[in-house]
């Protein structure tokens, strides 16, 4: 068996109630055949992922988050419709597994999510830089 280092998913399709499911998982193995290995809730083993009538294949699969740490003052800035502009802070940055670190803003309902996934962002503010703008711009 050689473990998955670099991230795969198994994907499987299912009937249920009269609706079609999608679902993964995440490749965790490779046999010695070079079989993708996932884990079987049922038996708390690790199974072929083509074991069974529901595999529709493998993909690529993205880099876990291993970690959070907080925003540091960072803010992401927003452009409204208006052309004005929004700076939120963020409250934190993930951490995935490849280094690569990603922000993170939340809503007004608490909803966090990736910063530069909106529609409308317009970039990340370090920290103390749009103090920075203001005063320039105030002695203008």
């Amino acid at each position: 068996m050689i473990p998955a280092r670099h991230p795969y998913e198994a994907h499987y399709k299912q009937e249920k109630g009269g609706r079609t499911v999608y679902t993964s998982k995440p490749v965790i193995a490779w046999d010695d055949e070079g079989q993708a290995l996932v884990v079987d809730e049922r038996s708390g083993r690790l199974v072929p992922a083509n074991n069974g009538r529901t595999f529709t294949g493998l993909s690529e699969g993205g880099h876990p988050v291993v970690a959070a740490i907080p925003g540091g003052g960072w803010s992401a800035r927003y452009k409204e419709g208006d052309g004005s502009s929004i700076v939120d802070p963020l409250v934190a940055w993930t951490v995935r597994s490849d280094g690569t670190l990603t922000p993170v803003d939340t809503d007004s309902t608490g909803l966090c999510d990736d910063a530069t996934a909106m529609a409308n962002f317009d970039g990340l503010v370090a920290p103390g830089a749009e103090t920075r703008t203001a005063q320039q711009d105030s002695s203008a």
